[in-house]
């Protein structure tokens, strides 16, 4: 383990480190330790272009409530990203079979008297089905993590985003060598293989696990934790039909649970795709941590 920095929050012991993947690519890490936990782990996986730094008051919280949170970056992303993205290519396949796997590992082998959950926001909680190791998790919590199939999107938003998949998302990769999220207000640059494989996958109901577009081999039948979908209702890509129909895909687990939110019930007035992580959803938090105790 390279350990690059540590410091004292509080109670909680924050470290920056790596984790080296089975191909040796090194991805960047963050670990939150408090100093009394609570016996439970979580690996937290990011969305498709978003920085691990993006959930720092979210883990620092879980840790203030005795879990150690681990957060990495995807190769290709942050600080996972050590030359220009248009040199670089990964897939959202290989964030699972590669990233995922090796993060699983290493959260086994440096806590393993720990119970594992996996928090997984958007991409995040469709990867673990491509980590051999996935039987590793307790449970799983999936917020916001869609079937992106273009038939499942909120109907004002779906015309647009067919025309994505099938046009724009494979053109400007192909054009760019990578695909300018920056610019759309979508997180990170996505490398060009991420972009292309989303598309593929978005044009089918079956998704990812399409016989012909999908993703093989793939372990989601081999993962048997707990499995919680948190969807909120004003989230057009992630609805509450999306979310639902992805938390199946994991098909052996050994319960499926989905909360469907709607923001202004818990005095928060907006969530769409991404606003879970911030602090105005601490509430919501505390009864995801309730549910994470009890899984």
């Amino acid at each position: 383990m390279n350990t690059v920095s540590k410091e004292a929050l509080g109670n909680i012991s924050f470290e920056q480190t790596t984790i080296q993947a089975a191909d040796g690519y090194t991805l960047a890490a963050s670990v939150y330790e408090p100093s009394k936990h609570n016996g439970r782990v979580i690996l937290l996986n990011s969305g498709t272009g978003v920085k691990r730094g993006y959930y720092h008051k979210f883990a620092l919280f879980f840790a203030e409530q005795g879990f150690t949170v681990v957060c990495y970056d995807y190769r290709g992303i942050g600080d996972s990203l050590f030359v220009p993205i248009q040199k670089f290519d990964t897939s959202i396949g290989e964030w699972g079979e590669k990233d995922c796997a090796a993060a699983l590992a290493w959260v086994r082998e440096r806590f393993p008297e720990l119970r594992l959950t996996l928090v997984g926001h958007s991409a995040g909680g469709k990867i673990p089905g491509f980590a051999h190791n996935n039987t590793h998790i307790s449970s799983l919590v999936m917020i916001a993590v869609p079937n992106s199939y273009w038939g499942l999107w909120h109907w004002w938003g779906r015309r647009g985003y067919f025309l994505a998949i099938h046009v724009v998302m494979p053109a400007l990769s192909h054009l760019l060598s990578y695909f300018p999220s920056r610019f759309l207000r979508l997180g990170e640059n996505y490398p060009k293989g991420v972009a292309l494989q989303w598309a593929r996958w978005s044009r089918s109901k079956a998704y990812l696990l399409h016989p012909k577009r999908g993703h093989f081999p793939n372990y989601f039948d081999q993962m048997q934790g707990a499995v919680l979908s948190v969807s909120f209702t004003d989230d057009i890509i992630a609805t509450g039909a999306a979310a639902k129909s992805f938390m199946h895909f994991y098909a052996q687990a050994s319960s499926h649970e989905h909360w469907h939110i709607n923001p202004k019930e818990h005095g928060i007035a907006s969530i769409n795709h991404s606003g879970f992580f911030r602090e105005a959803c601490k509430p919501l938090w505390k009864r995801l941590a309730a549910w994470v105790e009890r899984h």
